[in-house]
């Protein structure tokens, strides 16, 4: 088989859908949760309450994201997952960067291999339920 062979039949094998519907789950997880935590937390005079809420709402949607892809993928749901994972870090990067966050690098890629990592657990989770 040649190299370039075992990555297109990987590829093709992707239900788009799952981690289209994964990653918007996620992204409205994490945003109600941001929404929900950020009062509770300015009550409890958390301080920096606004970011430990997003950041919290963050996580929770890199796992509902992988949760919701590898539950609707009919194979694979750690890579479903993961794929919803590293989605819903293209739309914080990306939502970041357009409000003028600089996003450096290094934690960039601290965010995607924790949207990748929780996506693929959740997504595992979430198949093997099935």
């Amino acid at each position: 088989m040649p190299v370039g062979r075992c990555d297109s039949v990987m590829l093709a094998a992707v239900k788009w859908a799952a981690v289209a519907l994964g990653t918007a789950a996620g992204a409205l997880a994490s945003t109600l949760a941001a929404l929900a935590l950020w009062p509770l937390l300015e009550l409890m005079n958390v301080e920096g309450a606004p970011l430990a809420a997003l950041t919290a709402g963050v996580l929770l949607g890199f796992v509902v994201a992988g949760g919701v892809a590898g539950r609707l993928a009919p194979f694979m749901g750690r890579f479903h997952g993961s794929l919803a994972g590293f989605g819903l870090v293209a739309l914080v990067v990306i939502t970041t960067r357009l409000g003028g966050s600089p996003a450096p690098t290094g934690q960039v890629l601290i965010l995607a291999a924790l949207g990748i990592v929780l996506g693929a657990v959740s997504g595992t989770l979430a198949e093997r339920r099935r």
